[in-house]
């Protein structure tokens, strides 16, 4: 949702600045009134000074395992009792000099000015999550911002987990096709040409499969430049067509429709976009705003763009379940149970039974895929050694029982 900067007059006859997040600055200004307050001026974050507070704040970055302790710290600080003014004092006066800590400080000073907690957050919407800076405004509006806190870092704590064994079932794989591509260069570019130009020397007619092996080694090493640029380009073209809009969205319906891949890609986003929503929706948000907030954490425009249907479709009068069955963005399962959470009133409960179903889907996936991706390169490797060495011995067979 968008964020804007406020100037807004208090019931006491005040004047406070603060960010806050809506759906418009009309939808902003009723809300203010229904508080009581009155908005001198209302600017949507952006142009040229928001510009570069966004470039000096993209280089603020810090690592999700600090962020994830900040918020135990935050979480048990606020528990005992202390406002969150002296929560964040006893957090960053550590002798730390740590990105995180100096934004930190920076949200700190905002909110001993009289900026709420969720709008000093809204200031680096460019760093921390729609989803986390909502989570606070939600536990802000409903007095029990704990609650909010704790339920984002069950959250943060799901779905790293899921995203660490996508990690480490890749790594494995990535290393063993990387390591066969330079053995087999290695093979091709140094160790046939020593042994076949000793053939050569004989002036013998070489068998088919050993003239194949030479070919390809001398093509190969003749045009081993040209190969090495056209791999760049290659990748380099790919990094281009991924920052296009057209390019992107292609690569994005590719990733659905791969076979295994596809299905595998879905029931993970199907996890992490049911998850995201559950979390707004026990914040006490609204089905179609935590559906808007959610979106950001796909990384598929696809996939983006069909939620944003769903919600079309939720502003028109038509049932969750029923729009994701128009738009075909979930799996028919998960379709079937949000269909009977939405039913029988316990929607928030069966997405996050969704999410935790899908979890483990895709934990078995991951399982399968590293069980079977790495004998399937070891039988490559074998087949493709296994041709070189044939090629190379069938030769010295040859010449022996010439000299017989």
């Amino acid at each position: 949702m968008p964020t804007f900067r406020c100037k807004i007059t208090a019931p006491g006859g005040s004047i406070e600045e603060k960010t806050l997040i809506a759906d418009s600055k009309d939808s902003l200004m009723k809300q203010l009134e229904s508080e009581g307050k009155f908005a001198l001026d209302i600017q949507k974050s952006g142009g040229l000074s928001t510009l570069f507070e966004n470039v000096k704040s993209r280089r603020k970055r810090f690592k999700t395992k600090d962020f994830f302790s900040f918020n135990q710290e935050f979480l048990v600080l606020i528990k005992a009792g202390l406002p969150i003014v002296a929560a964040l004092d006893s957090i960053t006066e550590k002798d730390d000099e740590s990105e995180l800590n100096k934004l930190l400080k920076d949200i700190r000073d905002d909110i001993a000015k009289g900026e709420s907690l969720s709008g000093a957050f809204g200031k680096y919407a460019n760093i921390f999550s729609n989803l986390y800076i909502s989570s606070l405004q939600t536990g802000e509006k409903s007095g029990n911002l704990t609650l909010a806190i704790s339920r984002y870092l069950d959250y943060m704590k799901k779905t790293d987990e899921i995203k660490k064994k996508v990690i480490s079932a890749s790594v494995y794989p990535l290393i063993l096709i990387i390591a066969s591509i330079f053995v087999l260069i290695f093979l091709m570019v140094y160790v046939v040409p020593v042994i076949t130009d000793t053939f050569l020397e004989t002036s013998s007619k070489l068998p088919a499969i050993t003239e194949v092996l030479l070919g390809v080694s001398n093509l190969i090493r003749s045009n081993f430049l040209y190969i090495f640029l056209f791999a760049l380009f290659l990748v380099g073209l790919f990094a281009f067509l991924r920052k296009t809009e057209a390019g992107r969205m292609n690569i994005d319906k590719l990733k659905l429709v791969i076979p295994f891949f596809g299905e595998f890609y879905i029931n993970y986003s199907t996890a992490q976009i049911t998850r995201a929503i559950s979390t707004m929706l026990y914040g006490g948000m609204t089905l179609i705003d935590s559906i808007k907030i959610s979106i950001g954490t796909l990384n598929n425009q696809v996939l983006r763009n069909r939620l944003k249907d769903v919600t079309e479709n939720l502003e028109q009068g038509v049932g969750f379940s029923e729009s994701l069955t128009l738009v075909k963005t979930f799996p028919n399962m998960a379709v079937r149970m949000i269909d009977a959470g939405e039913s029988s009133g316990a929607l928030e409960q069966v997405l996050n039974d969704v999410a935790d179903f899908y979890d483990n889907d895709v934990d078995a996936k991951l399982s399968i895929m590293a069980s079977a991706i790495e004998p399937a390169l070891m039988v490559f490797m074998g087949l493709m050694i296994g041709f070189i060495v044939l090629a190379l011995y069938l030769p010295i067979f040859q010449l022996a029982g010439t000299i017989g």
